[in-house]
């Protein structure tokens, strides 16, 4: 297994989190207290509608726009039982609203543990495809089943290999307790009511990858810390050299050597190492993925030119889904190649390159043009859906950089170069509309970024700038310094 380093970094209202396996950025995960995702939160909801035409049923769960529950979940979870208007029923969001659509439900409950997801309504014990080993996979099953109240099923995980059976029973009695708490709340409240949340960000993560034996923790907020430690004490998990409190100068992202990485998040077209690149562009109704050679020219002939190109891009792809979280349908025309053996081959490498990806993804088939279909499931927005906003000057049709992520530049700006401002008059210039943004929200952020320093810095608005831009002016003796953000 490769080696995995979780990077998390907490400031003010936002957590981000970067995962590495040897070295590489795979996974970014980021949070905001105004954005809050309810994945995987039970609510007390009420039917407020039956839609037999969509196979479906609107339930109000307190949110502007109702969730949508599968008529099938119901009729599972309610065996020989209608649904009727203003029926009161426990729901758990699985994917988060987007768009005009509201959040998509389900009536089949997991509670889930480091070890197990308990199954309230579900009667079957499964063992995560990853546990290969036969012996180890019948020995949890048979295990599970022993610990399982009757009429209850579980996933179990691939953390519980190994894992003795106390440890195994003692979660078990953890979830037991925490839908018997949501049962009870559920009898209490009215509906529409929240009856269980989701853990924090920090804890959710350690929770589904640290494995001790292959991953490394660093934080660099003490709550943050504290409360992982917390967890993994809780668990009786080792973490002793393997979970750290960064207190560099620097970003922990920077002395990670991952804001390069992460900028590729934010871009249309991500270059590969040979110089062709791939652009990633976003419809309404699915995500594009156009393959070109661009700069390479190579010596090689030109099938096998393409060939190398396009198994490059299917790497890349890859992880690009990880990265940005793309979920729904995925339309990818790689370039035309015409051997037959190296489309197959480029299917099959693409196939085992999406395999490390956690979500449930499918490669579906080469359409007739020669585009690759891919289905990746929708859980939550896509993280740089939290980093763009609609345009003011274009009136929405396209996006820009959120004023919050461009104001964490200028946080990162300043923190790397803060030593060698010391002492200068530093301007920075702006669009009036990030102007009242920094003014009203910014002030205490730059303070901190600061960070006691003796700079002179100033904010003046220059309304010819393009938005996303921030152009610094530095004065240092007689010298003059110009640079963009």
């Amino acid at each position: 297994m490769e080696k995995r380093t979780i990077i998390l970094s907490k400031r003010h209202n936002e957590v981000k989190v970067a995962v590495l396996e040897d070295n590489e950025l795979v996974e970014y995960y980021a949070e905001r207290e105004d954005l809050n995702n309810i994945v995987g939160y039970i609510f007390k909801g009420r039917i407020s509608a039956v839609r037999r035409e969509l196979q479906g049923i609107f339930v109000d769960i307190g949110g502007d726009i109702d969730g949508f529950l599968p008529l099938s979940d119901y009729h599972f979870a309610r065996k020989g039982r209608e649904p009727k208007v203003g029926e009161e029923i426990i729901v758990q969001v699985t994917k988060e609203p987007y768009g005009t659509k509201g959040p998509r439900l389900t009536m089949v409950i997991t509670i889930p543990g480091r070890y197990m997801v308990l199954m309230p309504y579900v009667k079957s014990v499964g063992v995560s495809k990853k546990i290969e080993d036969k012996k180890e996979r019948r020995r949890l099953q048979s295990l599970s089943r022993k610990i399982l109240p009757r009429g209850m099923g579980a996933i179990i995980r691939t953390s519980a290999t190994g894992v003795e059976q106390t440890k195994l029973k003692k979660e078990m009695q953890t979830l037991l307790k925490e839908w018997k708490d949501v049962q009870k709340k559920f009898e209490n409240e009215k509906a529409p009511a929240l009856l269980k949340s989701e853990e924090q960000l920090e804890i959710k993560i350690t929770r589904d990858l640290y494995i001790p034996d292959f991953s490394e923790i660093h934080v660099d907020s003490k709550d943050s810390y504290n409360r992982i430690i917390h967890y993994l004490k809780e668990k009786n998990i080792p973490y002793k050299g393997k979970v750290f409190f960064y207190k560099g100068e620097k970003h922990i992202f920077e002395n990670f050597g991952v804001l390069k990485s992460l900028d590729k998040i934010y871009r249309r077209k991500v270059w590969l190492k040979n110089g062709g690149y791939i652009v990633i562009d976003q419809t309404e109704a699915m995500h594009v993925i156009d393959v070109n050679s661009g700069k390479y020219s190579g010596k090689k002939n030109q099938e096998q030119m393409v060939f190398e190109t396009n198994l490059l891009a299917a790497k890349e792809i890859a992880r690009q889904l990880r990265l940005r979280d793309i979920g729904g349908i995925i339309v990818i025309d790689f370039i035309d190649m015409t051997d037959e053996k190296n489309r197959e081959e480029l299917l099959k490498r693409f196939g085992d390159y999406l395999k490390m990806d956690r979500t449930k993804v499918e490669v579906i088939d080469i359409t007739g043009l020669g585009l690759v279909e891919v289905t990746r499931e929708r859980i939550r927005r896509s993280v740089s859906l939290m980093f763009i906003e609609p345009c003011p000057v274009c009136s929405g049709k396209g996006t820009i950089f959120s004023k919050p992520y461009l104001l964490s530049l200028l946080e990162s700006y300043i923190e790397k170069n803060r030593d060698e401002l010391v002492g200068q008059s530093v301007t920075c210039f702006v669009h009036p509309i990030l102007l009242e943004y920094i003014e009203e929200k910014g002030k205490e952020r730059i303070s901190s970024a600061i960070h006691g320093r003796r700079i002179h810095m100033k904010f003046e608005p220059d309304p010819s700038l393009p938005y996303e831009k921030i152009k610094i002016v530095r004065v240092f003796k007689d010298r003059v310094v110009e640079e963009e953000i």
